[in-house]
């Protein structure tokens, strides 16, 4: 049996429209970045005009429309101890 609770999915439509799965988190958003956490990693979505047009926490699924430009995974959290005393 494959296990699908951790599977990410990534569609981008003529870099316009943009569909994810396996998304754990909406860390911040606005017009020019979406920052994400899948499966515990660290995304950064960039361009233009982003908005989010739909979101489920609950299935992990988003859209999103805009001018797409860049799509980064910056790996891994750290954990938030970590994070707080650099």
């Amino acid at each position: 049996m494959q296990e699908t609770e951790n599977l990410q999915k990534l569609t981008l439509d003529n870099q316009r429209k943009l569909f994810m799965s396996g998304v754990e988190s909406v860390d911040a958003f606005s017009e020019r970045e979406l920052k994400l956490t899948l499966n515990g990693s660290r995304v950064l979505v960039g361009g233009e005009g982003i908005k989010i047009t739909a979101y489920n926490k609950g299935s992990g699924s988003l859209s999103a429309d805009g001018k797409f430009t860049y799509i980064r995974y910056d790996g891994k959290k750290a954990p938030l101890l970590k994070r707080i005393f650099k």
